[in-house]
């Protein structure tokens, strides 16, 4: 509750990014004492249109501090948060989420994570986890990617949102556009594969998958209607798409909204757990962020490691 220790700017050197907003790729906002960083943090920029107005703001990926240095992370995040119209984050360490709050920044969502086996052969060929219990588990995943049985999507269909390679952005309103989709594709970590979702033969919506390694992840949604319904179809969409375009043994989904949340566990997923989502406004304003919060606004989105950890 205290204010935050001056840094005397002769002891400490800022090195700052200055983002540029047509272009999402991280980078870091850091400060440095004899060379040496003491404070860290990894920044994703973010542009939102709210009515009329455009808000530019990041998302705090990682942040870091040097505890011999008292004070340095708390005005590293501090001084981001003047620069930008809001900041973000999703989840992080027990100490993060006690401090942000104390910054200012208010728990808005919920960011929770659901999971279903879809090849639960090949997925048993590559899991983590490969002791006694693996014939149980192979049981329950076969079963469980057999219920709840997939409806009838008459009218309903999901087409490659890519010409000659290069993807398109949503045809519904969204904060991301085309450029977005297209830098994401440059992404050497995650696969990402963008759909328009039609109905008799119209775009009413968007959505793209993340495909690292044996999981395809549901990265994000547009829909012109998002009522339960269409997001419920969305998902098993999404479900079916990485069953034709990828070899995943898994889809995962990350919801922050109730109708999401609802979809994901009517089609067949199960929750498997959950981070608060942490929004810092300039000013103090109000009004919610247009932002659903997926895995496109989070770094799992492109997270790997040498091999694929199954979360079911």
């Amino acid at each position: 509750d205290r204010a935050t220790p001056f840094l005397n700017p002769a002891l400490f050197r800022w090195k700052y990014w200055e983002p540029r907003f047509d272009c999402p790729e991280p980078r870091s906002f850091v400060i440095e004492k004899d060379g040496t960083i003491v404070a860290h943090v990894g920044l994703c920029p973010v542009t939102v249109r709210i009515g009329e107005n455009i808000e530019h703001g990041v998302h705090m990926i990682d942040w870091a501090a040097d505890p011999q240095v008292p004070g340095a992370g708390v005005s590293l995040v501090q001084r981001m948060a003047r620069s930008h119209d809001f900041v973000f984050a999703i989840g992080g360490l027990e100490v993060t989420r006690t401090i942000l709050p104390k910054l200012g920044f208010q728990t808005v969502a919920q960011s929770l994570t659901w999971a279903r086996p879809i090849r639960p052969l090949r997925q048993m060929l590559h899991h983590q986890v490969r002791d006694l219990r693996l014939p149980v588990r192979l049981a329950r995943n076969l079963l469980w990617s057999k219920m709840p049985r997939r409806t009838s999507l008459l009218g309903w269909t999901a087409v490659d949102a890519c010409q000659n390679g290069i993807a398109e952005g949503p045809a519904v309103p969204a904060e991301r556009d085309a450029f977005f989709f297209r830098y994401l594709q440059q992404c050497p970590a995650a696969r990402s594969l963008p759909f328009h979702i039609l109905n008799e033969g119209r775009k009413v919506g968007f959505f793209a998958l993340s495909v690292v390694g044996e999981q395809a992840r549901l990265a994000g949604v547009w829909l012109e209607d998002p009522s339960p319904e269409n997001w419920c179809t969305t998902f098993q969409l999404a479900q079916e798409a990485a069953l034709r375009h990828t070899n995943a043994s898994e889809i995962t989904a990350s919801c922050a909204s109730a109708p999401s949340s609802a979809a994901a566990a009517q089609a067949g997923m199960r929750l498997r757990g959950g981070a608060p989502v942490f929004v810092l406004r300039k000013n103090g304003a109000a009004d919610a962020l247009p932002l659903q919060f997926l895995l496109f606004d989070n770094d799992n989105f492109y997270l790997s490691g040498p091999r694929t950890e199954f979360m079911t």
